[in-house]
């Protein structure tokens, strides 16, 4: 018999052996356990992407200038196919779309490994493969998170979420050592090949024969009519579009501290290659822990209060970040930036979801990756300010916009607060 999510279930830690009891809806689905070992084989590929753009782009080039060229390419697609990507998550069948992108991303990958061993790698092959990785991660993110909708229904969708944030930020770790050791001892190609590896292993565990606790119904109508009708929605609904606006004002402000770390560690800290690997262990960490709190917790009734409260934590810890000193405080601040995201993304991508009709769910998941692909103007803006007022200032500034923009939105949109 199908699994059928329940009510969102009262949060007692003597009722049915404690926390794993909380995590039942969920994670208690074999449906469920099968998306999220798919979600973490995946993410180790992704989480690949920036080991290698990163290295292969310095090799090719022997500047960090075009290694920032090289990850702004990876983001474009982002924000060019979110909302096409949305679309095509509501007109075709979305289990058989996520299940068709893992073998062509593994196809993909294996097309690359050929190239990398028959090609010396230039800059110009450097440049396109972020291109090309980053549009088949936009595609995959937006199809992933509305089949996890489709999985668990609306009541459990934030705990979900959370499950497979934990899954991506598991893969992500184990992908990004796997994939720098065997590129940094074999080469590039072996690397896709393993890359590609994961891919299928995504596409097996998710098997045949899904069963679905909300029944999903595509919309056939025309591509154009269907993109026509996510610029409707957005344009009607307020709420959407405050959540559009504030992510990817979050987005330029609040994540485009990435781009200082670096610095902040050679200059601030005096801490090598090793030193700057434990700061992304310890950040990613932070997200790691956030999202096995938001499993492990019952679905909030009202989302709307810790939806704030995530953001303004972000915003004060990037403060707090440029007026850090010592390394035990850097490592305190960038944990709790990392977490704050985490439960940032989990919230706004349940908010979206469930504050559109059904049948456009895959599209407010398409408008999620378009807001995150303003990343790029993010990471020039901060850099452009960190070199006229230095990266202190520059943190506190960014930090201060993040507070700024939650405290407005929470200001003027009554229906963000009821949410």
């Amino acid at each position: 018999m199908p699994w059928k999510p329940g009510p969102p279930r009262r949060w007692s830690p003597a009722a049915d052996g404690g926390a794993l009891a909380i995590m039942n809806p969920v994670f208690h689905s074999w449906a469920f356990r099968r998306l999220w070992f798919s979600v973490a084989f995946s993410a180790a590929s992704a989480s690949a992407d920036f080991v290698l753009v990163g290295w292969l782009t310095l090799q090719a080039a022997g500047s960090p200038a075009w290694v920032g060229v090289a990850f702004a390419l990876y983001y474009v697609p982002m924000l060019v196919l979110g909302v096409p990507a949305g679309s095509l998550a509501d007109r075709y069948d979305r289990y058989r779309l996520i299940r068709g992108l893992e073998l062509a991303g593994a196809a993909i990958l294996l097309a690359f490994a050929l190239v990398f061993v028959l090609v010396q790698p230039g800059l110009v092959l450097a440049l396109v493969l972020p291109l090309v990785l980053g549009s088949l991660r936009a595609v995959q993110s937006t199809v992933r998170l509305s089949f996890a909708y489709d999985l668990v229904g609306p009541d459990n969708l934030t705990p979900a979420l959370a499950g497979t944030s934990v899954g991506t930020r598991l893969g992500m770790i184990a992908g990004a050592l796997v994939a720098g050791a065997v590129a940094q001892h074999y080469g590039a190609a072996p690397a896709f090949l393993l890359m590609a590896a994961s891919h299928g292993a995504a596409w097996a565990v998710l098997g045949g024969g899904l069963q679905t606790a909300s029944i999903q119904k595509p919309d056939t109508t025309p591509l154009l009519r269907n993109l026509r009708d996510s610029a409707a929605e957005v344009a009607r609904n307020r709420l959407l579009l405050t959540l559009i606006v504030v992510t990817a004002v979050v987005e330029v402000f609040g994540v485009s501290f990435l781009t200082l770390v670096p610095s902040l560690a050679q200059d601030r800290l005096a801490l090598g290659a090793q030193g700057m690997g434990w700061m992304q262990a310890v950040q990613s960490a932070g997200g790691l822990l956030a999202g096995l709190v938001m499993f492990a917790l019952p679905p909030l009734r009202r989302n709307a209060a810790a939806y704030a409260a995530s953001i303004l934590c972000l915003g004060l810890a990037v403060m707090a970040l440029g007026v850090a000193a010592g390394l035990a405080a850097h490592l305190i601040v960038l944990a709790t930036i990392s977490a704050a995201i985490a439960v940032w993304d989990i919230l706004t991508q349940s908010m979206m979801q469930r504050s559109v009709p059904d049948h456009l769910r895959g599209r407010a998941m398409g408008a999620w990756v378009f807001a995150i692909g303003s990343a790029p103007l993010g990471h020039l803006q901060i850099g452009l300010l960190a070199a006229s007022l230095g990266s202190a200032q520059a943190l506190v500034i960014n930090g201060a916009c993040v507070v700024g923009v939650i405290a407005v939105a929470m200001l003027v949109s009554r229906a963000l607060r009821r949410l």
